[in-house]
């Protein structure tokens, strides 16, 4: 009779080991858990950020197609282009162009606001990002034009006008 009840005890969890079981099963959840919001966030930093490279390359080949053609006196008129033109496709999460700020959800999307000349990217995942006081969770770049003095053939100087698409406002993930 002792050796059939020493049986039964093997056989099943006691309450406390279930109870450690279940803690540490949800311990590991929970980090595992961080840890897939931590990625998901970073991989929208990075998608964010890939974008804005391939924007800023689309740039280059836009000024070096003018240049090519030798009509570098264009190049200033990028600035008052939407830089999505530049690329050969839209983005996905691309709303278009829109004179003032679209109604619709805007969390990870990208538009351009045609009356500031200004393209803005929401951040759609919050937990690591530190927004500017003014401005939110939008993250805005701007074409904006640079010049830089030439002097010509004849001891003219001149000025050359770049383009560059640089971050006017916005946080910062940290």
């Amino acid at each position: 009779m002792s050796g059939n009840a020493k049986d039964q005890r093997q056989r099943g969890f006691s309450l406390f080991e279930l109870v450690v079981a279940i803690a540490i099963i949800g311990v590991f959840a929970g980090v595992l858990l961080q840890r897939m919001l931590y990625l998901q966030e970073y991989a929208e930093m990075a998608a964010m950020d890939l974008t804005v490279a391939n924007l800023r390359t689309g740039l280059r080949y836009k000024i070096g197609e003018l240049l090519m053609r030798d009509r570098a006196s264009e190049i200033a008129t990028l600035a008052d282009e939407n830089p999505v033109n530049w690329l050969q496709n839209d983005p996905e999460n691309y709303l278009g162009e829109f004179d003032v700020r679209p109604e619709t959800d805007l969390r990870g999307k990208w538009y351009f606001d045609k009356t500031r000349h200004e393209l803005v990217y929401t951040i759609n995942n919050r937990r690591h990002f530190l927004p500017a006081s003014d401005e939110g969770y939008a993250l805005k770049w701007q074409a904006v034009r640079l010049g830089a003095k030439e002097e010509g053939v004849s001891g003219s100087k001149s000025t050359l006008h770049w383009v560059a698409l640089v971050r006017i406002a916005g946080g910062h993930w940290f």
